[in-house]
């Protein structure tokens, strides 16, 4: 059992998180810890690029994760224990729609951001969402470890797979939420 005391679980946010009293480089620092080597937002032309490296870094992770709840049905098919492997499957093919719209978003989705004046403010605001998104990504690996530690008992695994089906789609919703984060700003 992971030891909850050193890592409490991480649940995805509600709300973005407010950048008030935080600057561009603090925000950008926040989100380089989570991405080593990160450049920003802050030159249109670094804009998609850096949106395809945040989406990448978060696609490996997930897939990581996606490896150990691939190893729960694989041990629960050896060990005959066949009743959940439908619901993991299910749970599995949720997390791997994720997966793919992290790899494969449309080249052009961080126009979104093109199309609008960034300026210390909106990078503030944009480098935090983001960094609280990388940290959202601790809410899977709870909500995994849920699963492999319920595997043998039918009950508990479909409350912890309604879980981790839970935190997918926060997930999901979030990273939805961020392309709409400056929606009324005027355009350059």
């Amino acid at each position: 059992m992971a030891d909850q005391t050193q890592n409490p679980p991480v649940a995805p946010s509600a709300q973005p998180p407010a950048a008030h009293g935080i600057n561009v480089g603090e925000a950008l620092a926040n989100l380089a810890h989570f991405i080593p080597g990160f450049a920003g937002y802050k030159s249109a032309e670094d804009r998609r690029i850096s949106d395809k490296e945040l989406r990448a870094v978060i696609g490996e992770r997930l897939n990581n994760l996606k490896g150990r709840l691939d190893g729960v049905s694989a041990e629960s098919s050896r060990s005959g224990s066949l009743d959940g492997l439908a619901l993991i499957d299910e749970s599995g093919r949720r997390l791997e729609k994720l997966i793919d719209r992290m790899r494969f978003a449309d080249y052009g989705y961080a126009a979104v951001f093109d199309r609008i004046q960034l300026g210390d403010p909106e990078l503030a605001r944009l480098y935090a969402y983001d960094a609280a998104l990388m940290g959202d990504v601790g809410a899977f690996d709870d909500a995994i470890a849920g699963v492999e530690q319920s595997a043998g008992d039918a009950a508990r695994l479909r409350a912890a797979l309604a879980k981790l089906d839970a935190v997918t789609a926060e997930f999901d919703r979030r990273f939805e939420a961020r392309k709409h984060l400056f929606d009324g700003l005027p355009s350059p």
